[in-house]
């Protein structure tokens, strides 16, 4: 198993991009359990508070510590566009890209408030053998909160927050995919942050 340090984003991702060109598997082992990944159980006790996730639904990126979203340039190491998008279904994507990356890696999760007001619990998704963040890091509890002034989202990975690795409201697309080596940029798709 992989382990990766989550106190820099920066580290998190120039780390995967290093264990996937290095040939570390990233790739789900073992079966798949239809208990595997429940929520809850008759024992635990029910939320103390309702949550409305109308307000999270959306698709959110990661902006890089080191180069603006959509300025071209040297991103010390990181060569990655990340996107997380939360369905009213109660489903949620992860899509991680990297130039060194043949293909993007795609994670689904199941979402479902959490015990503490404020946030929501994610679980594996549908073929999804394990909790992974950013579906390259395995993980035993993964979880979102929304940060209302911003509308963004900070991820708590087995109980450790971030600070600086926040997703931001809107996708995120590749406008130079680092056709000149150690150059990319990264920008809105739609051209410009959504208001919320």
């Amino acid at each position: 198993m992989m382990t990766l340090s989550f106190t820099s984003a920066a580290v998190l991702l120039h780390a995967a991009t290093t264990a996937c060109i290095s040939g570390v598997d990233l790739d789900h082992e073992g079966s798949l359990d239809s208990s595997d990944g429940a929520l809850g159980t008759a024992s635990e006790p029910e939320p103390t508070s309702v949550l409305d996730p109308a307000g999270w639904i959306g698709v959110y990126h990661f902006e890089h510590p080191d180069l603006p979203l959509g300025e071209r340039g040297d991103p010390h190491g990181t060569y990655s566009l990340v996107n997380f998008e939360l369905h009213a279904s109660g489903r949620a994507t992860v899509v991680f890209d990297d130039c060194h990356f043949d293909h993007p890696l795609t994670h689904h999760y199941r979402w479902a408030p959490s015990l503490e007001p404020g946030w929501l619990e994610l679980q594996p998704g549908p073929s999804e053998y394990d909790l992974r963040l950013l579906g390259i890091q395995k993980v035993d509890t993964l979880r979102i909160e929304l940060l209302p002034r911003d509308h963004a989202l900070r991820f708590e990975a087995d109980g450790e927050i971030n600070p600086f690795f926040v997703f931001w409201p809107g996708e995120s697309c590749w406008i130079d995919r680092c056709t000149t080596p150690s150059i990319m940029q990264v920008d809105y798709c739609e051209g410009e942050r959504p208001e919320h």
